[in-house]
């Protein structure tokens, strides 16, 4: 039978046995190799940051530099020596690598604290790695406290964890503590580019980034990915194979549904929520996908220099007309809206959901852009209701030449006397014109809002409760705390300026604002006052007076006058 080696999967065989070779830690490497260079380690060390990023890696490193007997002047270890191959083999016996996931109780901890007692056998020092140690349980962490603070002399302790905020601050306090940062997309890139090139694995850069961008940070999910795209596709790799392997999301998608929401056009993006379901997508990534694009639209506005950082120019192009299209406030509210029904999504059936998601975002667009609205209806519908009647050309012909006809007979009238309105007219009227107010009504702030009340009384009652800082004949400046300029629609607010016939700035309500007057709370102090007053009044009255100390009793309540009446009526 044919013996075949023992196979290691790239993240171990491309493991890091420098401190050069770590991928985006730098600013760690060059402090920790400075420390164990001039002979001033501390007796502990904290390494935090997500997976795959090179916490365990560093902690072995520093393990072979301090113990390397021919390390050179730049504190990089030799990997040759004794200690080295031990320690990077893993049997060495003064470095002990303990997983704190499988031995989190008090009894491991105290196992360990027996152990480090002892001088190193054959090492300068003895090191202590205790991976995923915020899973030790709290009678580990107390009975590792002391040793921690104050160990036996040449003995060191290297805590490595992903959840940094689950160790008790006792323990964070007596170590060093160092953040490792998550990788970019591009260095994960360049990483990935020199390990398939040293392999001799010809790739493609856009399947390149896929696999980096799809790591989230980590190099050794990137590593893990490429694997499977490997077993795939064997030793050429395209963008299509790693969308296939990995089940990623076509960039395509999301372009197009965001052109038919941008339209309008709700048939049209259920139909692309229906296809990419048919293709075994996730609602919740496409719609998470949605939100990453408009993200990288959001970020383009702000700074265009980032449309350089798009490679396909054709997308770019794509990013500059929809950028054209969609103001920043409409952008932004899309997204809130986006992110809202992220949130609910777990509610519900996700497909259900998503595809509700996406039709209140095409609602969305056409109040934000009505002209999308009026395009819409203005092209033949497609398909008819058989329910529907409707004339027939000729005949809606036919009344058209009538009527204008008619018009070119009847002579003009004068104000005093207006032509009778036909009904579309009248209709028309009634749907665009609301009744404008008077200088006279509408002369300050409270007058306005108790005028637009009669039309709109949900509304107006919001709007007691936004400060208006300014208020004169040509602009009307309101300050909205965070949840009312969510609450109040874009279209409420259009529709109010104009019935009021003034500029109307929203403004964002500052923390020291807390002292201007609503209407609701000017009213809350009015009826306070009057309450105030009311039982002064009552306290004072002498006949009051008499009836207490006549019968020994104490004034409870105070009611208006006229709200008797009111109570025994109810």
């Amino acid at each position: 039978m044919k013996q075949t080696s023992h196979y290691q999967v790239l993240a171990r065989r491309w493991r890091p046995r420098r401190f050069s070779e770590l991928v985006g830690q730098e600013v760690v490497a060059r402090t920790l190799k400075n420390a164990l260079l001039g002979d001033t380690p501390a007796h502990a060390y904290l390494l935090t940051g997500i997976r795959g990023v090179g916490k365990t890696t560093i902690a072995r490193l520093m393990a072979m530099t301090i113990n390397c007997t021919a390390a050179g002047e730049d504190g990089e270890p030799c990997n040759q020596c004794a200690a080295c191959t031990a320690i990077a083999a893993g049997n060495d016996l003064d470095v002990s690598e303990m997983d704190a996931a499988s031995h989190t109780g008090v009894d491991d901890v105290r196992d360990l604290i027996d152990s480090a007692r002892y001088p190193p056998a054959s090492r300068r020092w003895r090191v202590f790695i205790i991976d995923e140690v915020h899973m030790l349980s709290r009678n580990a962490f107390n009975a590792l406290l002391k040793t921690l603070e104050e160990p036996p002399a040449q003995v060191m302790f290297i805590l490595a964890t992903t959840d940094v905020e689950r160790l008790p601050v006792t323990v964070r306090s007596r170590c060093q503590r160092f953040d490792l940062r998550r990788l970019s997309v591009a260095e994960i890139q360049q990483q990935l580019r020199h390990i398939f090139d040293s392999e001799q694995i010809q790739a493609e850069e856009a399947a390149l980034r896929m696999i980096a961008a799809a790591a989230d940070g980590s190099m050794r999910d990137a590593l893990s990915l490429a694997e499977r795209v490997l077993a795939f596709s064997r030793e050429q790799i395209s963008h299509n194979d790693v969308q296939q392997a990995l089940g990623l999301l076509t960039p395509e998608l999301p372009r197009q549904l965001t052109d038919a929401i941008i339209a309008g056009d709700a048939a049209s993006a259920l139909q692309w929520m229906k296809k990419a379901a048919s293709r075994g997508y996730s609602p919740r990534a496409l719609l998470e996908g949605l939100g990453s694009l408009w993200h990288q639209l959001a970020c383009c506005r702000i700074a265009p220099e980032m449309l350089s950082e798009e490679p396909d120019e054709a997308v770019q192009q794509w990013m500059q007309d929809v950028l054209k299209q969609w103001p920043h406030a409409v952008l932004d509210l899309h997204y809130q809206v986006l992110l809202h029904g992220l949130r609910d999504l777990a509610l519900v059936d996700e497909q259900c959901g998503a595809e509700m998601v996406v039709l209140r975002l095409c609602h969305l667009q056409q109040l934000t852009n009505p002209d999308s609205e009026k395009k819409k209806s203005s092209a033949p519908p497609r398909h008819e209701a058989s329910r529907h009647i409707t004339p027939p050309a000729p005949a809606i012909q036919a009344e058209a030449q009538q009527a204008t006809t008619q018009q070119e007979k009847t002579p003009n009238k004068t104000p005093d006397s207006p032509a009778p309105p036909t009904r579309s007219s009248t209709e028309a009227g009634e749907a665009r014109q609301a009744p404008l107010p008077s200088s006279a009504v509408c002369h300050d702030w409270p007058s306005a809002v108790a005028a637009y009340s009669e039309l709109q009384p949900a509304f107006a009652a919001l709007l007691e409760h936004v400060v208006c800082t300014r208020f004169d004949e040509k602009q009307v400046r309101l300050s909205l705390e965070p949840h009312q300029q969510h609450a109040i629609p874009m279209q409420e607010r259009v529709s109010f300026e104009r019935w009021l016939g003034r500029s109307i700035i929203w403004d964002n309500r500052h923390h020291d604002a807390s002292s201007e007057m609503t209407i609701s709370r000017q009213r809350s102090e009015r009826h306070k006052a009057e309450q105030q007053r009311l039982w002064q009044h009552a306290r004072e009255d002498p006949h009051i007076q008499a009836l207490i100390t006549a019968l020994g009793c104490s004034l409870l309540e105070v009611i208006p006058p006229g709200m008797a009446d009111q109570d025994k009526n109810n």
